[in-house]
């Protein structure tokens, strides 16, 4: 990247526009100078502003770059022009400030309104790049290949970032390194690689416990005395192991499932035998109540025949009754059909009378019908001729009154127009009112929320802000939670470690103190064999004046080995303890280093690192998010009615020009109106003065009357011709019908006397002598039913009871009654017997079916064992290498192992400058593996070799003007390496912030030899300095100068 020009306006110490025209300087070393505060930094900061929006130096935002000197007027922004890769761009960005508004008040008070940060790209082939703020920040960040914090270590190197690189700690170092290479990546790597060897020993623990509870479900059967106490011992003993042995677990739970298969087949087998016991006395239980039942019903049988043979006499009685009824009956058929003529007879006779009777009256009024048709023809033909003349007369003049009433109505429609033309006129003008008012309520809501779009963004941004903020305190909670049950887990096995030190220690004691003794005591041993006058097997003496003796409290050999064995075992738990503590140690040393690098990344972040305080933090973050996203949401809702708003105001402008074509349209259909109103009502009046009749309706009532009075001669002439033919056709009706009854009733009196003389003969021949008699023997038709049934029921029984009773007879020839309660007592003890079986075979096939699951289960639970245990062994040894945790290998976590490989890259590049500056007297070197400390904060050391002396020593120890080479050199040999890494990012401009001054005239000399080389003739290197001997060094400057209105610049080439 090669800056072409940059424009600053109200920026900074800059109050009017300022333009630097980098053309000026073609290639090669250009020197930035002026007094101290007079504005050389900020031509640092204009650059990284606009291509970053911040500062060069981190201390200071856009925000904060208003000039104090520039006029109220004045718009602050700053334009960056340069070329990448032979292609021009043009950055303008502007900071948020408060700028003097164009309108004023109402009382004529200036205006001032918040400008809103805005950044505008311009494209090689002169188009703006469309997005949003955050987009276009984006994609500078793509054209460049850099971001901020690259930038600022690379290309432009302010104030202070010399030495930050070179004489940070490891873990700063680390920092950086993290942000420049981007090797987060590598740390996500870690943590996750941690995550899943954690998860993975939750499931083994998972899977062990569920394998634990599935043997503590094992069931033991009853059987033989001695056998299942073996078992059970066994199985406890098996299933009490911390890691269970599974071939000796399926050994014993194959001999208890076993065993109570055995049992359950024996139990089965006697459940069967006893089953066939029961069903045999159910059988007999069954015969004896079948046996009982039937000597019942022989009882019964004989009971009920007894009963009919008292009904015999009943019976015969019933049957000559039926008879003679019957008799009766064939009788009454006859005489039913004798009387029914008889009837028939009789009513013909009358309906005779009744004709006859109506047919006198017909003739009568026929006559009198005749003479009222006469008088009807006369009085019709006299009066229709005069009614069908007026009738006609009236009709004319109706003609006429039809005509005036069309122009009545006329007259009323008209009238009726213009009233709604009015009402028109009337409501348009209210509208009109209505729309004015609403269009200034609308201007007047706009200019007091003209501001709401640059809140909404303070607030979008402000929210955005906070919400990242409660994220990273949320996930720092988080870790620091864990980081504290990780710090009680490491001080709980610290304890456990120095408690099983103190008891080796103790059991060590214990063993020198037996050993000692039993040493000492071999003396006496050996005394109790010397004899006098023999030779001592030590010292050869045959005299023994003075024989040690045995003490009481010798131990023995075996006290002596057990004490050992005793030592060596507690020397072997404190060995395990002191592992576990280490391993802690190293899980609580990682998780301390997230918590400090995630509360470092965290903005304004408490540096007390006290956990309240951030809850308390998190708390306020919580309200101030709440707060802000409700105040979002009403100036969204203000902005969406402000947008409604200004739709309302087309819509009101549209409607207003309607409403007025309207009001034209309304008033030139009155006036027509009006004229024609007055054309019609003269034609009106006088139409109305040549008519008969005072109104319309008066006509049509004597029209009405007209045509009545000829309806009504019409309907009395047809009347009276109408009653006459009905009454004609009913006197030819009356006599026909009259002749048809008297032949009908002649036939039915030679009918009658034939049915009586059969009636009487039927009588005579059934046995009857005369009606009496007869009458005496009839029975009502439901009676004799009612005998026949009975007499019919009574036979039927009696045959069905003879029948049983013989059958019985026959089925109990014999027989005995059997004790049905010796039975059901025989059979009740069988049922229990059985029940009591079957409960016993269900306990053991119940304990038989959950030892196979539990097999099936553990089966499955070893098997998944053995696969979690081979991710485990992969995945942790994995974790502890990523982690720096792996016993027997350096202590370097991957991340840093990554950084280590571009922190010695950038010390080779380095040196290459270095060597000349200082002219080979000493040289950068990371530090050796074996002399790292801590995991976690180690790794990235840098020390200083002496060539003369070949001596090493911590970088921290050079002086003020070694410190500005080594880190000169660092800066350069980092700019190198990120070009390099980066691979299509191309510097073509170097910028270096101070430093100068520290530097003898020699040394001053070499570096700018070192900066010459590096600004060739494709590359542009300016230096920001004071130092007066720079200014006779260096041709080509810009001069910085400052005044009471602001700083100015100019070139002195």
């Amino acid at each position: 990247m090669r800056p072409v020009k940059l424009i600053m306006s109200a920026f900074g110490s800059y109050a009017g526009r300022t333009e630097i025209d980098f053309t000026e300087i073609p290639n090669g070393l250009f020197l930035i100078t002026g007094d101290t505060g007079a504005g050389k930094t900020t031509i640092f900061d204009a650059i990284t502003y606009a291509l970053y929006d911040r500062t060069s130096g981190g201390t200071r935002d856009g925000n904060m770059m208003r000039s104090q000197y520039a006029d109220e007027g004045t718009d602050t922004y700053v334009e960056y022009t340069f070329i990448y890769q032979k292609k021009q761009y043009k950055i303008l960005r502007n900071p948020e400030y408060m700028r003097l508004g164009k309108r004023k008040y109402a009382d004529g008070s200036l205006r001032y309104v918040k400008e809103t940060p805005k950044v505008e790209l311009t494209l090689p082939d002169g188009s703006v790049f469309k997005g949003k703020k955050r987009e276009t920040d984006q994609k500078i960040v793509e054209i460049t290949g850099l971001d901020a914090d690259q930038f600022t270590q690379i290309s432009m190197i302010a104030q202070g970032e010399f030495l930050k690189l070179l004489l940070a700690e490891s873990k700063e170092r680390k920092k950086i390194f993290s942000r420049i290479f981007q090797t987060r990546f590598y740390y996500r790597i870690q943590e996750e690689l941690k995550k899943q060897a954690v998860q993975l020993y939750v499931k083994l623990e998972q899977n062990l416990q569920e394998m634990k509870l599935e043997m503590a479900r094992t069931e033991y059967p009853v059987c033989e005395k001695g056998k299942e106490t073996e078992l059970s011992r066994k199985w406890k003993e098996v299933s009490g192991q911390d890691i269970p042995d599974r071939d000796r677990i399926s050994e014993i739970l194959k001999e208890i499932i076993g065993q109570g298969s055995r049992l359950e087949k024996a139990c089965k087998k006697e459940a069967d035998g006893a089953q066939v016991l029961l069903e045999d006395k159910n059988r007999l239980l069954k015969e004896a109540e079948l046996l009982d039942q039937l000597f019942d019903s022989y009882g019964q049988v004989l009971s009920h025949l007894k009963e009919k043979t008292a009904e015999k006499a009943k019976y015969e009685l019933m049957k000559e009754q039926i008879q003679s009824g019957k008799s009766a009956e064939r009788v009454r058929t006859e005489e039913k059909r004798y009387l029914e003529e008889e009837k028939r007879l009789t009513e013909l006779k009358t309906q005779d009378h009744s004709l006859q009777k109506k047919l006198q009256e017909c003739r009568q009024l026929l006559q009198e019908l005749t003479e009222d048709q006469k008088e009807a023809v006369k009085e019709k033909t006299e009066k229709e001729i005069v009614l069908t003349e007026k009738k006609v007369r009236i009709q004319d003049a109706i003609l006429q009154y039809e005509s005036i009433n069309k122009k009545q109505e006329t007259l009323n429609k008209l009238a009726e127009e213009i009233k709604k033309y009015l009402n028109h006129a009337r409501i348009i003008k209210e509208k009109n009112e209505i729309l004015q008012n609403k269009n200034e309520e609308i201007i007047k809501f706009l200019k007091q929320h003209e501001d709401t779009e640059i809140c909404i963004n303070e607030c979008r941004n402000k929210k955005q802000q906070t919400e990242e903020k409660m994220r990273q305190y949320k996930e720092l909670d988080r870790q620091e939670n864990r980081k504290e049950q990780l710090k009680e887990d490491c001080e709980r096995a610290k304890k456990e470690a120095e408690c099983e030190q103190k008891n080796y220690e103790h059991a060590w004691v214990e063993y020198e103190m037996k050993y000692q003794k039993f040493l000492k005591e071999q003396a006496g041993i050996l005394a109790l064999t010397l004899e006098a006058g023999q030779p001592c097997p030590v010292c050869g003496s045959r005299e023994h004046p003075q024989i040690t003796l045995l003490s009481d409290e010798a131990p023995t050999q075996a006290e002596v080995e057990s004490a050992k064995e005793e030592r060596d075992r507690k020397e072997k738990t404190r060995d395990i303890k002191v592992a576990a503590f280490r391993e802690c140690l190293a899980g609580y040393q990682a998780a301390q280093e997230i918590c400090q690098t995630l509360q470092m990344n965290i903005k304004d972040a408490p540096e007390d690192g006290v956990k309240t305080n951030w809850k308390k933090i998190m708390q306020n973050l919580g309200q101030t998010f709440a707060e802000t996203e409700e105040q979002l949401k009403q100036l969204e809702q203000i902005s969406e009615k402000c947008k409604a708003l200004k739709k309302n105001q087309e819509q009101i402008a549209e409607q207003s020009l309607e409403l007025e074509r309207k009001e034209r349209e309304t008033d030139q259909c009155l006036t027509e109106s009006k004229l024609v109103y007055t054309k019609v009502q003269a034609e009106y009046q006088t139409a109305k003065e040549k008519l008969p009749y005072e109104t319309i309706e008066e006509a049509e009532k004597h029209l009405v009357q007209t045509v009545g009075a000829l309806e009504q001669l019409r309907k009395n002439y047809e009347t009276v011709t109408r009653r006459l033919t009905e009454m004609q056709n009913k006197e030819k009706e009356l006599e026909g019908r009259s002749k048809t009854v008297k032949a009908s009733a002649l036939q039915s009196q030679k009918e009658a006397e034939k049915k009586k003389l059969r009636y009487e003969q039927v009588m005579k021949a059934q046995g009857f002598a005369d009606e009496e008699s007869y009458h005496r023997k009839c029975m009502k038709e439901t009676e004799l039913e009612e005998a026949e049934r009975w007499t019919e029921a009574y036979q039927r029984e009696l045959q069905e009871l003879e029948a049983n009773r013989k059958l019985l007879e026959q089925q109990l020839k014999g027989k005995e009654r059997k004790d049905i309660a010796q039975i059901k007592q025989e059979m009740k003890e069988a049922s229990e017997v059985l029940e009591q079986i079957r409960r016993e075979y269900m306990r053991l096939h119940n304990i038989n079916e959950k030892n196979r699951e539990i097999r099936d289960n553990l089966r499955r639970n070893f098997e998944k064992n053995s696969g979690l245990q081979n991710q485990y062994e992969i995945i942790g040894n994995l974790s502890k290498t990523a982690n720096g945790n792996l016993s027997g290998s350096a202590k370097l976590d991957f991340e840093t192992y990554i950084q280590r490989q571009y922190f010695r890259q950038i010390i080779r590049a380095a040196n290459k400058r270095l060597i000349r500056m200082t002219s080979g007297e000493f040289i950068l070197q990371c530090r050796d593996v074996e002399k790292l400390g801590s995991q976690g904060q180690a790794g990235l050391e840098l020390d200083v070799y002496h060539m003369a002396t070949d001596t090493i020593r911590d970088v921290k120890t050079l002086s003020g003007g070694e410190s500005f080479m080594a880190a000169l050199s660092m800066a350069l040999g980092l700019s190198d390496i990120v070009q390099n890494t980066a691979g299509a990012i191309h510097l073509d401009t170097m910028f270096i912030d101070e430093g100068f001054g520290s530097l003898d005239d020699a040394s001053r000399d070499q570096a700018i030899r070192v900066l010459n080389d590096l600004a060739d003739k494709d590359r542009l290197v300016g230096i920001i300095s004071h130092v007066n001997e720079l200014k006779e060094q260096i041709d080509h400057k810009l001069v910085v100068k400052k005044t009471d209105k602001g700083s100015s610049v100019s070139w002195s080439v």
